[in-house]
């Protein structure tokens, strides 16, 4: 399957170039990836090459992530590299394109399925896209899980995650575990009763101090990237990603509860580095990943749940071979699975 990946340029999340896949490797990829690694492990998966275009389209997404900060937009231009106009990108050589945003003007001859994710679920354009996706568009990658779970005609939406790969962040960044317990920032800035849009300060700092004394356990987390949203730095980051699941890989135990979580991106990272996942019942991807064991109601039941698992070895082993049969099954061999039954559909119109 030859993939295509494409943003516009103000959009923040993926590499910072385009980048051909046979010119880059996993571990080159973070050179120009600041920020989450949201998609490296689908753009790994797929082979695919990244194309970044100039800006045409704004929405809710931009205007909250960039447009709304002075200088921001200035800085992302004088940072990205290798910008390709939409005109020139050779679409005829891919058996699928995907979109962050629906930003393309897709033929309706064109040859390649056409697919988009919504790059924030709050965005009118995710709600707008669940009913149908925008024209030229084969596909709308409804990553919260709350569309149809199979492809039965084109266009349409369908119920399709981030993708995760076990073997390729373990082989990636292979940790040492500690007996010690990630908690997303989430987690922390609602038990600092702080919104989770707003920058940290000293009060996550607060919430740390008081987690470790209830878990009786070291804590890692990260602040630095959450002092601007978006993890925005000028000049940015780079390689921080990269960083970032390195040492996540250095945990035993993963939590993230409480707040406003969106679908569980950050517990499905976890996850696919091997940790030990405490999530909570109400979040798509915790639902899909966590044993029954480790899924909870609210913040309150974590503590217990946490104690349970660290007393049992056994119980240890049991979630873990869950976990990664769940991450295989749901977000890899069934979403790839889906894609695959959608290119046949388009080529058989």
């Amino acid at each position: 399957m030859r993939v295509a990946l494409i943003k516009q340029i103000l959009d923040v999340f993926g590499p910072w170039s385009g980048v051909k896949w046979k010119d880059t490797s996993p571990t080159k990829l973070f050179e120009v990836w600041p920020n989450k690694a949201v998609y490296w492990e689908l753009t790994c998966m797929l082979r695919a090459d990244w194309y970044i275009v100039p800006q045409a389209l704004g929405g809710d997404y931009t205007r909250v992530a960039v447009e709304m900060f002075p200088g921001r937009a200035e800085a992302i231009r004088k940072y990205t590299k290798n910008v390709t106009p939409v005109e020139e990108i050779p679409f005829e050589q891919y058996d699928l394109v995907i979109s962050f945003d629906a930003i393309l003007g897709a033929p309706d001859d064109n040859v390649p399925l056409f697919a988009y994710f919504a790059q924030e679920h709050w965005d009118r354009l995710y709600t707008q896209s669940l009913r149908r996706p925008a024209a030229g568009y084969d596909l709308f990658l409804a990553h919260m899980m709350d569309s149809n779970s199979t492809v039965s005609s084109l266009p349409q939406s369908i119920s399709f995650p981030y993708l995760h790969d076990a073997d390729l962040v373990r082989s990636t960044f292979p940790g040492q575990r500690q007996e010690a317990v990630w908690v997303e920032w989430r987690t922390l800035m609602t038990l600092g009763m702080k919104d989770s849009s707003e920058p940290w300060s000293e009060v996550g700092e607060a919430a740390v101090a008081r987690l470790k004394d209830i878990l009786d356990l070291p804590i890692c987390y990260r602040s630095k990237l959450h002092e601007q949203s978006y993890g925005f730095a000028d000049p940015p980051k780079w390689g921080d990603a990269a960083a970032y699941l390195h040492a996540l890989a250095g945990c035993r135990y993963f939590v993230s509860v409480g707040g406003r979580i969106g679908a569980g991106q950050g517990l499905a990272e976890a996850a696919a580095a091997g940790c030990i996942c405490i999530g909570q019942e109400d979040r798509a991807y915790h639902r899909l990943i966590c044993h029954r064991s480790c899924l909870c109601g609210d913040m309150a039941e974590m503590p217990a749940r946490l104690e349970v698992v660290r007393r049992s070895s056994d119980l240890q082993g049991e979630i873990l071979t869950q976990q990664d049969e769940n991450l295989a099954r749901h977000f890899r061999s069934g979403p790839l699975a889906l894609l695959a039954k959608a290119i046949e559909l388009k080529r058989g119109s």
